[in-house]
């Protein structure tokens, strides 16, 4: 028993081993930009013209948006029971 739990304690070490001397990060195909490689990030900006973009988005388009579709998926429907009584 001691054996057993012995060797899965020495895998285990040897696993974490191998996993801390893997390869570091590289980037040969310069793919990271320098401002990612270098810490630097992106500006940040208020939300507040995100916000008033939400504003466009009123009910009575959506309920029109929701007919289309609803319409939509009846053709689909109709569409499909065509293709139901189709003998192939």
């Amino acid at each position: 028993m001691i054996a057993r739990v012995t060797a899965l304690l020495s895998l285990a070490g040897l696993a974490g081993l191998l996993a801390a001397c893997g390869p570091t990060i590289r980037d040969p195909d310069n793919l990271i930009s320098p401002a990612a490689q270098s810490g630097q990030y992106p500006e940040i900006v208020p939300v507040s013209p995100l916000v008033a973009a939400t504003d466009d988005l009123l009910p009575d388009e959506a309920a029109a948006q929701g007919q289309s579709l609803q319409a939509r998926a009846a053709d689909l429907r109709r569409r499909a029971e065509v293709l139901r009584q189709m003998e192939f």
